[in-house]
């Protein structure tokens, strides 16, 4: 459409007419501007088929909740009417916009005439962008997108993710006419606030597959764990405060409320508060509506599907007193104000924001973390997705266990960041006001005896580390320096610790001091490649986690790491070899073994984690 054969007749302009006579609005303005105009489905007429041989652009009526709204607004989210012509939405409710992905331009009633006249201008002579016509983003490109993204909403794009960005721009392309990344990321850039084509965008990047009860073992944490603790220690108060970070269409944060509802009935009259936010207000508004497919249900007790819903056709509607426990909000983690006590953002007892985190850089997730960190009440929980830690992220929280699963909580407020040991025990944990060891450089010196078992102390410095208990592994490492710098372990060991307090600087002194100390450390070329991957050097990392594997090829996270970093150089079928190599190496492993340097990963969790990287790989 547009070419030059149609450049000298007025643009054709079908109107599908409303019950409040929409058509009769614009028909003057529209025929004063010069358009060839046509009003169609009037009353209660159908619309009719709608093709490029007999129109170039449609307006498209949606008034709701009548069903003639409902009907057209089917029709458009399954592709119909926007596949061959381009759509403008006019519709009575506003957050239809988002839902609406398609559209070329979309306008509130009443209508915004100087707008509407311009967008049928450009409409109607835009070419249209056929499927497939897109060559792969190029670097540049890529560049520009991907800085855009991270500095207006903190999502990160690389190859992992890769796809999710390029089918959001070809749709978003496809709907405006706009044949090149450059044309596309100009609009982005002027009509970012002005017509939210940012978050229009972001609709179509960051919906990903949830469900109810979602990693079951969180729930049951919470069941039989978390929240009897929580109703003991609020009992005075009788109020309970979560946070759905995330919460995408809403499985997540109804989850939480169908538990408190099903298993605490003692709570009906206590203030509850369940907070539910996403960027994504395609997914806000879906899940406002409390309808869902039978996949969302895949794991969920049927006891609890014949309590809480009711089937109607192929979907199940979530009953009213579980959808009015949730207050759904728009919120970018990114650059949103968290806490905020004037936004009811603050002081919460637990928050989920699991799977959300993958989206960031670390730069980003640092921040995020330590908003919630500052939005948590005293001793609050913190649950993450199965693949995410707080490994480099954040030492604010402890690692709480329950069975095989973990997640992570806040010191109560009269407690003491980190206690002290017993004597005997365990090392003293430096203080708050101290400063570790740092690995530099000393004199040479021979190892004076040391007054305890070296071995004994180092083990117990990497179970602390695996534990995730930073400060007991730094004392450790630190009690074994002084008496022997060159001790290889304690040195890996200090790095990971400074790495994981985002001091790179020092975890490579301790990298590079360990590997004069012994050449042939795994853990250090581990540590090495782990320092590099964090500046994003792919290639010099690769190398460093090669060389780990020549000195050790059961060791297994550097096959995982480098399965990543081939994933992210488009090498798919190299990452699918490594991956399966970190699956063959856990599968040796005894149940419920903490796998070393995974940031505290299980055995079964790792498999779960490695088993669904390999099924988002692309095929080979």
């Amino acid at each position: 459409m547009g070419g030059t054969e149609n450049r000298n007749r007025p643009v054709r302009v079908w109107i599908a007419e409303t019950p409040s006579g929409l058509c009769g609005d614009l028909l003057p303005a529209l025929n004063a501007a010069g358009f060839e105009v046509h009003c169609i489905a009037a009353g209660d007429a159908p619309l009719p088929p709608v093709r490029a041989t007999d129109c170039d652009v449609l307006i498209l009526g949606i008034e709701l909740p009548s069903p003639q709204g409902l009907e057209r607004l089917r029709r458009f989210e399954c592709g119909r009417l926007s596949r061959q012509v381009p759509v403008i939405v006019v519709a009575d409710r506003p957050e239809l916009e988002y839902e609406l992905p398609d559209a070329f331009d979309f306008l509130n009633s009443p209508v915004d005439l100087p707008r509407l006249l311009a967008g049928i201008r450009r409409a109607g002579s835009m070419h249209r962008l056929e499927l497939g016509a897109l060559q792969p983003l190029e670097d540049l490109d890529l560049g520009l997108f991907q800085n855009f993204l991270v500095q207006h909403s903190g999502l990160h794009f690389d190859q992992r993710n890769l796809r999710i960005l390029q089918h959001g721009l070809t749709r978003r392309m496809r709907a405006l006419g706009l044949r090149t990344y450059r044309e596309y990321f100009a609009h982005l850039e002027t009509f970012r606030e002005s017509r939210r084509e940012l978050k229009k965008l972001l609709s179509l990047l960051t919906v990903g597959e949830t469900y109810f009860f979602r990693y079951l073992a969180h729930f049951e944490a919470l069941r039989h764990q978390l929240l009897p603790e929580l109703i003991e220690r609020n009992r005075e108060r009788r109020s309970l405060r979560l946070w759905s970070a995330g919460c995408s269409t809403g499985e997540e944060p109804y989850s939480l409320a169908i538990l408190l509802r099903t298993h605490f009935p003692q709570l009906r009259d206590w203030n509850l508060r369940i907070l539910a936010t996403d960027i994504n207000h395609r997914a806000l508004n879906q899940a406002r509506q409390g309808v869902y497919g039978p996949r969302s249900l895949r794991v969920t007790d049927p006891a609890l599907v014949n309590t809480w819903f009711e089937p109607r056709g192929h979907e199940f509607v979530l009953d009213p007193r579980i959808r009015e426990m949730v207050d759904f909000r728009y919120l970018n983690l990114q650059t949103g104000c968290y806490p905020d006590a004037r936004e009811d953002i603050a002081d919460f007892d637990i928050i989920f924001c699991r799977n959300v985190l993958i989206y960031f850089r670390q730069a980003t997730s640092r921040k995020v973390v330590a908003g919630f960190a500052r939005s948590l009440a005293p001793a609050g929980s913190l649950f993450l997705g199965h693949a995410e830690t707080l490994v480099h992220l954040s030492q604010e929280f402890r690692r709480e266990t329950y069975q095989r699963n973990f997640y992570y909580r806040l010191p109560a407020a009269a407690q003491l960041a980190v206690e002290t040991p017993a004597p005997g025990e365990t090392p003293a944990v430096l203080q708050p006001n101290s400063s570790p060891a740092p690995c530099t450089q000393a004199q040479e010196s021979a190892p004076q005896p040391a007054s305890f078992d070296v071995n004994e102390l180092y083990q117990r410095g990497l179970e602390a580390f695996h534990r995730e208990e930073f400060a007991v592994a730094e004392a450790c490492f630190a009690q074994i320096l002084a008496a022997d710098e060159r001790h290889c372990g304690a040195l890996v060991g200090s790095g990971f610790v400074f790495a994981n307090r985002g001091d790179l600087a020092q975890a490579r002194t301790c990298c590079e001091r360990a590997l004069e100390a012994d050449d042939l450390s795994a853990q250090a070329y581990f540590l090495k490649g782990l320092l590099l991957e964090l500046e994003e050097c792919w290639h010099e990392a690769r190398e460093e986690y090669r060389k780990a594997l020549l000195i050790d090829l059961d060791f297994i996270m550097p096959h995982f790491h480098l399965g990543a970093i081939y994933e992210r150089l488009g090498q798919a079928a190299a990452a699918r070899r490594e991956i399966r190599n970190s699956l063959r190496l856990l599968e040796r492993l005894p149940n419920e073994t903490l796998v070393p340097l995974s940031g505290g990963l299980t055995r079964e969790v790792f498999l779960e984690v490695c088993r669904d990287h390999l099924d988002q790989l692309p095929p080979t």
